[in-house]
C-alpha cells in the first residue's frame, strides 16, 4: 500500500516541477522578445528622426555616427545574450530540483519497498510459496500433556509440615526438566498462610518416568489444608490427580 503511495506523489511532483519549468522558460522568452521588441523600437525611431537631405528635425539630436550605431547595437547584443544565459541557468536548476525530489522519492519507495519484506522475483515469489505450503502442510502441535500425581501425603512435626508426593510423567508427554513441586498453605477460613517448595528428585522427568517430591514448612500451627502446584523456570506445568484411579 505505501509503494504505490510514494510512486503517486513522485509523478505528481514530477510534473509538476515540470510544469513550473516549462512556465519559467516561457516567461524568460516573453520578456526576451520585449526587450527585443523595445530595442528594435528605439533604432527604429532614431532613424524615423532624419529627413531626406540628411538634416536633422528641429528639436532633434543629430544622428549618430556609424560606429556610434554600432556599439549601439553590439551593446544591445551583449544585452540579449546574457538574457538567454540566464533563462538557461533558471531552466537548468529548476530541472535539476525537479530531479533531485523525484530521485528521492524513487530512493524511499525502493527503501520501503524492501523493507517490507515482499520479494516480487520469481525466486522470492517460489520461497514465500514454499514457505506458505509447509506452514500450511505442518499440523498445530498438540497440546502439552499432563504430568499425573499419582501420590499424596503429609506429616506434622512440632509446627513443621512436611508435604510428600509423587508424579509421574505420561507416555505420551514430552521431557521436563528443573521441576519444582510448590505447595501453598491455608488455615480453616481459606486464608492464605505461606508456601514452600522444593525441586523434585529427577534432574529430568522423561515420558513414563516417575519422581518424588519433599516440600519441609515450618510456621504450619494455623494450616488446615493445602494444594499443590508443579512449575519450571519460565512456567506453571498443569497436572491432574490420580490417586483415585491408581488405587482401584
Amino acid at each position: 500500500m505505501f509503494l504505490p503511495l510514494v510512486t503517486l506523489i513522485s509523478l505528481v511532483l514530477a510534473v509538476i516541477m515540470t510544469a513550473i519549468a516549462w512556465r519559467v522558460s516561457q516567461e524568460e522568452r516573453r520578456r526576451s522578445e520585449a526587450r527585443v521588441a523595445a530595442l528594435a523600437a528605439d533604432i527604429h525611431d532614431a532613424g524615423a528622426g532624419v529627413r531626406p537631405d540628411g538634416s536633422s528635425l528641429d528639436g532633434d539630436l543629430p544622428m549618430r555616427s556609424s560606429r556610434e550605431t554600432a556599439i549601439t547595437t553590439s551593446s544591445g547584443d551583449m544585452f540579449v545574450v546574457p538574457s538567454s544565459a540566464k533563462t538557461g541557468t533558471r531552466l537548468a536548476t529548476v530541472v535539476t530540483i525537479g530531479l533531485l525530489v523525484f530521485g528521492s522519492a524513487a530512493a524511499v519507495a525502493v527503501v520501503f519497498g524492501r523493507s517490507s519484506g515482499h520479494d516480487l522475483t520469481p525466486a522470492g515469489v517460489h520461497q514465500q510459496s514454499g514457505n506458505a505450503a509447509a506452514q500450511a502442510a505442518t499440523p498445530n502441535p498438540p497440546a502439552a500433556v499432563p504430568l499425573e500425581l499419582i501420590a499424596l501425603g503429609h506429616e506434622r512435626d512440632g509446627d513443621r509440615l512436611t508435604v510428600r508426593g509423587v508424579i509421574r510423567n505420561p507416555s505420551a508427554g514430552a521431557e521436563v526438566r528443573g521441576l519444582t513441586a510448590v505447595v501453598f498453605l491455608f488455615k480453616d477460613d481459606g486464608g492464605f498462610v505461606g508456601s514452600g517448595r522444593a525441586v523434585i528428585a529427577s534432574p529430568a522427568l522423561v515420558p513414563g518416568g516417575e519422581s518424588a517430591f519433599v516440600v519441609t514448612m515450618a510456621g504450619a500451627n494455623d494450616v488446615a489444608r493445602y494444594r499443590v502446584s508443579f512449575r519450571t523456570e519460565d512456567r506453571v506445568v498443569p497436572h491432574v490427580d490420580r490417586r483415585d484411579q491408581d488405587k482401584g
